[in-house]
């Protein structure tokens, strides 16, 4: 859980990191890989796909081979220094062969994952003093699978995200 609590700091900054790891264990290894920052001109991008070597319990490893969770913030530096958060809409995801995943209507989502993505919700909240907006969604995997070749492509804002899998740590 500790991991995850990172992962959402991670996104509070929405900055890129100045240094890298050093003797990083799998799970770092993972929670680097599973974070992808796209700074341009004043606007940050921050996605982070939930999947097993990322958070710790065991008991939720079986949801995140089920489900694809997915958190993205899109922030904006104003120039008096402030920053704002923008309403995230039109995400797409699709696997490596151009399969268009399922997302998970919201009062289907398991509870445990309700329950993981509440409590984030909370974390970002009291760390941003009530302005942050991160979505978060769930997906059906279909034939995505972190630790097995392949691919998650996540559309949003007129780029197309990648990652390959396995990822570390699995």
């Amino acid at each position: 859980m500790r991991a995850f609590v990172f992962v959402l700091l991670l996104l509070a900054a929405a900055e890129p990191a100045a240094a890298r790891l050093w003797k990083p264990t799998l799970q770092q290894q993972a929670g680097d890989y599973l974070t992808i920052t796209h700074n341009v001109a004043g606007e940050s991008t921050v996605i982070v796909w939930m999947a097993p070597p990322l958070v710790a319990p065991p008991s939720v490893k079986p949801l995140l081979e089920k489900y694809v969770v997915l958190s993205i913030a899109h922030t904006r530096r104003g120039p008096d220094g402030l920053t704002s958060w923008d309403d995230i809409q039109g995400v797409q995801l699709s696997d490596g062969a151009g399969q268009a995943l399922k997302e998970v209507p919201s009062d289907q989502i398991p509870p445990t994952l309700v329950g993981m993505i509440a409590s984030a919700e909370a974390t970002m909240r009291q760390s941003s003093q009530g302005r942050s907006k991160v979505y978060w969604s769930v997906w059906e995997s279909g034939a995505v699978n972190a630790c097995q070749r392949g691919k998650l492509i996540v559309g949003y804002n007129g780029e197309n995200y990648s990652y390959d899998t396995p990822v570390p740590g699995c």
